[in-house]
């Protein structure tokens, strides 16, 4: 059956078809034959939460059962649109399809029969969401071709997240705000939200946001006096319906805006942690909620200040120790050999005295270990001096149990055996 609805304000007429055959389906894995198309009752009142159906046919469907209804409740993903969830006869719907002119069930067991009358109950919640969301983004899609001449190029409706895709590649904070106004100026209008079918030689009665890409019976969704589009989703009936509309930010994807937004309960949700979180924050910082930002800025700024300082004492001291290491090094065939074994210590701050005893002089090899978990040796020498630190570190390995490399001029290893860092280093003083 097809029903053609032309819904005004105050205006209604309904016109009945019978008997349209479907095309035939090939190579997607459905059985193929000729049948009659599933009748939609969401597409006139997306607000049904029940009905009542035959099953028409089971389809084998990625190790699962999919059955074929005269008529359906469930929106299937389309258009951008997650599909609905629910039961038939208590059976949990777990994806809904659509295969041309006809939607299938996927079911998480197998306990319906061809002809068998059914129940199905639809997921509110989740469907309800799907409605502020999808016509959030009706309003929001032509607020920024008011707003900015810039045109929707796609839509993403996720369980967190919903976004749609821009022609225009940039925008501005002052542009933001624009887009949103506009959007809640018609949210808090409470406009209706009309649905017309219509045949497409038709539609240029409707000065659509939109060219649809297909012929024949087209069903347009209307945001009174403000937006018309070709459209098979679920919507609100109105948009004060919708709550409130919020930008969460855009980021640019291929040329195009990519622009994040929540819509009614999801809006909420996301002001509810927000504030708590700016009020945790300011109590924080003692500071009221509109200064957070400020007081943040002020108080890494002075961790920054105190970092750089931390810094240039850790350099000052650091460069003391390495003259008292020099003062206390050993020679050995004309080479300054500066060895020492230390506590448990931050390896990169060893690696920073190395570094300055290794480039401070020529003719310096310096034998550094750390106690701890795992026991660390350090080698290096000054850039002058022909000895490859990679091959000294090989020579150390077994007296610690331990793996290293690293270049000719530093090399380090980590080990088991703490008590062997001192063999090791005694081995290659022996093989210079």
């Amino acid at each position: 059956m097809l029903c053609y609805i032309i819904a005004k304000t105050g205006e209604k007429s309904e016109r009945f078809l019978q008997g349209k055959p479907c095309r035939r389906e090939q190579g997607r894995g459905f059985s193929t034959r000729s049948r009659t198309m599933t009748e939609r009752l969401y597409y006139t009142d997306a607000y049904q939460r029940s009905f009542t159906a035959v099953v028409q046919a089971k389809i084998p469907y990625r190790e699962k059962t999919a059955v074929e209804l005269d008529r359906t409740g469930f929106y299937p993903t389309s258009g951008g649109q997650p599909h609905d969830r629910g039961t038939l006869n208590g059976v949990p719907v777990i994806d809904v399809i659509e295969d041309e002119d006809r939607i299938l069930h996927v079911l998480e067991t197998d306990s319906l029969a061809v002809g068998m009358e059914v129940e199905g109950k639809i997921e509110w919640e989740r469907r309800f969401d799907h409605m502020q969301q999808h016509t959030g983004q009706h309003i929001l899609s032509q607020a920024f071709l008011q707003v900015l001449g810039a045109q929707t190029d796609s839509f993403h409706l996720g369980s967190e997240i919903a976004s749609i895709d821009l022609s225009c590649s940039q925008l501005t904070p002052e542009e933001i705000y624009q887009v949103e106004d506009l959007c809640n100026r018609i949210v808090f209008e409470n406009r209706p939200v009309l649905i017309h079918f219509v045949e497409s030689q038709d539609q240029d009665r409707f000065p659509l946001r939109k060219m649809p890409t297909r012929s024949g019976l087209l069903r347009i969704v209307e945001i009174d006096r403000f937006d018309h589009s070709p459209c098979g989703g679920t919507h609100c009936r109105s948009t004060g319906e919708v709550g409130l509309i919020k930008i969460r930010r855009w980021e640019r994807v291929r040329k195009r805006a990519r622009v994040e937004f929540y819509c009614g309960w999801r809006a909420l949700r996301d002001y509810r942690w927000k504030n708590r979180a700016i009020y945790q924050l300011s109590r924080l910082y003692r500071t009221p909620d509109r200064e957070v930002v400020t007081a943040a800025e002020q108080h890494l700024a002075i961790e920054e200040a105190q970092r750089k300082t931390m810094l240039e004492l850790q350099d000052t001291l650091l460069t003391a120790e390495a003259a008292q290491l020099l003062q206390e090094s050993e020679e050995r065939e004309g080479i300054q050999v500066i060895r020492r074994i230390f506590a448990p210590r931050d390896l990169a701050t060893v690696k920073e005295l190395t570094k300055k005893i290794v480039h401070g002089g020529p003719n310096r090899l310096v034998l550094f270990g750390i106690r701890g978990n795992p026991p660390t040796l350090i080698f290096a020498r000054s850039p002058d001096l022909p000895h490859d630190m990679r091959e000294l570190i090989q020579v150390a390995l077994p007296f610690i149990q331990g793996k290293g490399g690293g270049s000719p001029q530093q090399a380090q290893a980590g080990g088991k055996r703490e008590d062997g860092m001192e063999e090791a280093m005694n081995r290659v003083l022996e093989i210079l």
